[in-house]
């Protein structure tokens, strides 16, 4: 069945996300407010794309590496999600989240290389946030509510 106006997406763009768990809440990152980027000036998971041949643990490994100069203690996999994304042609992306606990002394010894900030939130300063990247909302919201969601 035709779908009018459903774009046939391409080969997914594939993407490692971080779901970093403080003590106090999530830590996420405000993008820079470069128009070439997608979602720029919002909040967002911590990592990026997966190169060919590299799996998913290993691209965020290095990009946290690269954005944070954050070596994790450990990656627990979280979630994978899917999207192909409205009035953009042929845009998908598969996304795997890791969950990656933070202490205060990581927290401390972190550089930022990319984006334009950072912060703690709880998922309720989160939802309310006006610019927030919807699939990685979508992703700690499962986090932090995944005892009542998946028992």
């Amino acid at each position: 069945m035709n779908v009018a106006g459903r774009p046939e997406p391409e080969a997914p763009l594939r993407i490692a996300a971080a779901i970093l768990v403080a003590r106090d809440g999530y830590m996420m990152q405000l993008r820079d407010p470069k128009p070439t980027i997608r979602l720029p000036d919002h909040w967002a998971c911590f990592g990026g794309g997966i190169e060919p041949g590299e799996s998913a643990a290993d691209a965020l490994v290095r990009e946290l590496g690269e954005e944070l100069e954050l070596t994790p203690r450990t990656l627990r996999w979280f979630t994978r999600t899917a999207w192909v994304l409205p009035r953009v042609e042929a845009s998908s992306m598969e996304l795997d989240f890791f969950e990656v606990a933070i202490s205060a002394e990581e927290i401390e010894a972190m550089v930022q290389h990319e984006g334009a900030g950072r912060r703690i939130m709880t998922v309720e300063e989160l939802v309310r946030e006006p610019r927030v990247a919807p699939w990685d909302l979508a992703a700690v919201m499962m986090h932090a509510r995944q005892k009542a969601l998946f028992g």
